[in-house]
């Protein structure tokens, strides 16, 4: 008899190392399906409710006063006034406008740190007034590089396009070059005061959260002229779980998450050695894979969020240094010492903001190491409670829904929509529960 909820997650992977494993079931073999993965309401989060009836929370949003400019959210490099450069997943360009029938972004890939050309493609998902949102491929073999978003727009009314980028930092650094509004004229963006940041991997990268099973690729060959270009189709992020909470609080979003990521060790670190770099020290970087590339906290570009959202640990749970799908252990002095370390650190970047360490949707307590929920759990309620201690009230645990397969699975063994849903569901609730934000 198998339980597929004991054993069907694999490490969390990129898709040039995963391995898929095939199991055949007998006939007579009925699958085990628990109910121990039921979502807690607002993911059973730590700590206090707030009273709402004494507090006034953040308002959901305006349209600026000021200059006609296009918004970026996210982390761009701004250091050339006529390109924003950018590689992290969920980085967001929007804009208003008014007069024109039709719209279209200036978007070129793909170059690594040393300005060299990546061949790649990366996919953007992008949004026009309350139109259903598409995704659309930026490609480096696009000459111009311009993409038209939408057409036959009612010219005598104001409209707003966002555009978001779906694929992670690994496919390389885009350069966003502006909208085209034709013979429009562009209008002061929206402006949202509330905030909220998202440090995470692959989870909050979405990826495959588009897949409709197990096995299905995470990327592809979409171009046969192109065979080594493997595009993500799978993952999407303006659909991955921190996007859809923070559109459902009206508030804008900063995502960084890379898939194999750890806070101690990465997914393929062998231990004992140096690792290779881990989310903390991407979190201190404005280009992803340019390590000298340093993020000017609390700059005129990094308003402070009022919520961060932690969601790391899969990865080193699930380190598989030589790839053979056995994981290698963890040992958890070392990531609850380094845990808090990161945790301390944001703190000090982000002194009055709500700070939630998510346990991951991905471990059980059967796979990828026996107890390993339990354990995550555990550490992360130790540091909680450290924090807690030392007055530092404003940081909580809160448990995602333990995936298993009652909901289906995305892409190597990730979760898919439904989880994201269910996900977003408890984040919401989680950070409406101290905010008071509806």
């Amino acid at each position: 008899m198998l339980d597929l909820d004991a054993m069907m997650l694999r490490p969390p992977r990129l898709a040039w190392t995963f391995v898929v494993s095939i199991v055949l079931l007998s006939p007579a073999c009925v699958v085990s399906l628990s109910a121990r993965n039921e979502p807690l309401t607002n993911g059973g989060v730590t700590g206090e409710l707030v009273d709402c009836s004494q507090v006034t929370p953040l308002g959901i949003g305006s349209i600026s006063t000021g200059p006609a400019q296009t918004k970026l959210v996210g982390r761009y490099d701004t250091s050339d006034p006529a390109v924003a450069k950018f590689d992290w997943s969920g980085n967001v360009m929007s804009a208003r406008f008014q007069g024109t029938t039709e719209v279209s972004v200036g978007l070129s890939c793909c170059k690594d740190a040393d300005g060299n050309d990546v061949d790649a493609d990366i996919i953007f998902e992008a949004k026009v007034d309350d139109l259903d949102p598409f995704e659309f491929t930026v490609s480096a073999t696009t000459q111009p590089p311009s993409y038209t978003i939408a057409t036959n727009l009612a010219a005598d009314q104001p409209h707003e396009i966002t555009i978001m980028r779906n694929t992670e930092p690994q496919k390389g650094i885009t350069q966003f070059t502006g909208f085209n509004f034709g013979s429009g004229v562009q209008l002061p963006p929206t402006i949202r005061p509330r905030r909220i940041e998202i440090i995470g991997d692959s989870i909050t990268c979405g990826y495959g959260n588009m897949g409709n099973n197990a096995s299905c690729p995470y990327d592809e060959v979409v171009d046969p002229t192109r065979p080594d270009v493997r595009v993500p189709v799978t993952e999407n992020e303006y659909l991955a779980y921190g996007s859809i909470a923070a559109r459902t609080l009206s508030a804008d979003a900063v995502i960084l998450c890379y898939s194999g990521k750890g806070v101690v060790l990465n997914l393929n670190d062998k231990a004992g050695t140096e690792p290779t770099t881990t989310m903390p020290q991407y979190y201190e970087r404005t280009i992803c894979n340019d390590p000298t590339s340093q993020w000017d906290f609390g700059g005129p570009d990094d308003p402070e969020p009022q919520v961060v959202v932690i969601n790391l640990g899969t990865n080193d749970f699930s380190r598989d240094n030589n790839l053979d799908g056995v994981p290698d252990g963890i040992d958890l002095d070392a990531f609850q010492a380094g845990y808090l370390t990161f945790v301390r650190t944001i703190r000090q970047h982000r002194p009055n903001a709500h700070i939630f360490l998510a346990v991951s949707p991905m471990l059980t307590d059967q796979y990828p190491l026996a107890n390993a929920r339990t354990n995550q759990r555990n550490v992360l309620g130790n540091i909680v409670n450290e924090l807690n201690a030392e007055n530092d009230t404003k940081v909580y645990r809160i448990e995602f829904v333990e995936q298993g397969t009652r909901y289906g699975l995305g892409c190597d063994y990730h979760p898919n929509l439904t989880v994201h849903g269910i996900m977003a569901d408890q984040l919401v609730g989680a950070i409406r529960s101290k905010t008071c934000w509806q």
